[in-house]
């Protein structure tokens, strides 16, 4: 099918439409220890060479990020943008200063004066807005991989972080480009999780169950979007080279 691009996955893209739709956005969802993270990297992978690659790292260091890809043999030319990085030293460092001095005996309002720190800033360092900005920049071809919605969905209203990812799909759809979002299975209400899933056009699900002193590892598709006949369960494996899968 012309217009498609892999999703980093061979027996995937064939499962799919012989690859991913340009313009289309992913949920990848399992509970830890699945490899949603590999995943996310061997998706960034896929594209280097062909696409912008950018990556929205949320948990982890942007070293950490390109050394599993390097493990792995992948290509590392991705950008890297670390809100994670951002939220600790923007957020996290000033209120663990603040609460020292606060210790120390000093007001909020001394602070704020001494340590130079702006009150309408102190608490409302939106990062949910610097995530669509700096999606909205973005130019074409591009991919994206944001690493992970939890992040969001913890420290903002639900209704904001829906309202941001149906940005980044239009974003997506508009310029053609490819985009794949990371969300822990089960830890949020059904609710969030539904109104996630509506959002992206296809939905992808990693699963591990116990099989006597084994694994055995599945990957579902449970959305396709218009096309419901292609939802289906292949088995999947974690090697050297990543993550593989066939048909069962």
């Amino acid at each position: 099918m012309s217009g498609t691009t892999s999703i980093g996955i061979q027996e995937l893209d064939k499962a799919l439409m012989d690859g991913i739709p340009k313009g289309y956005t992913i949920l990848v969802t399992g509970t830890p220890g699945t490899g949603v993270e590999l995943f996310a990297k061997q998706f960034a992978a896929a594209g280097i060479g062909t696409e912008n690659v950018t990556y929205f790292s949320t948990t982890e260091r942007d070293e950490d990020v390109k050394n599993a890809m390097k493990e792995f043999g992948w290509e590392q030319d991705i950008r890297v943008v670390n809100i994670g990085k951002m939220y600790y030293e923007k957020v996290l460092a000033k209120n663990l200063e603040i609460s020292r001095y606060r210790q120390e005996g000093l007001k909020m309002k001394d602070i704020l004066q001494y340590k130079a720190i702006p009150a309408d800033q102190a608490y409302d360092i939106n990062f949910l807005t610097t995530l669509t900005y700096g999606i909205s920049k973005l130019k074409p071809p591009f991919r994206i991989v944001l690493d992970s919605l939890d992040f969001f969905l913890e420290y903002y209203e639900e209704s904001d972080v829906l309202s941001a990812m149906r940005t980044i799909k239009a974003h997506t759809q508009h310029n053609e480009g490819i985009a794949l979002a990371t969300m822990l299975k089960g830890v949020f209400s059904n609710r969030i999780e539904s109104g996630v899933e509506d959002i992206v056009d296809i939905t992808i699900e990693l699963e591990r169950l116990r099989d006597g002193s084994k694994y055995k590892r599945n990957l579902l598709i449970r959305k396709v979007r218009n096309h419901p006949e292609k939802t289906k369960i292949l088995s999947c494996t974690i090697d050297k080279k990543g993550i593989s899968a066939k048909s069962m």
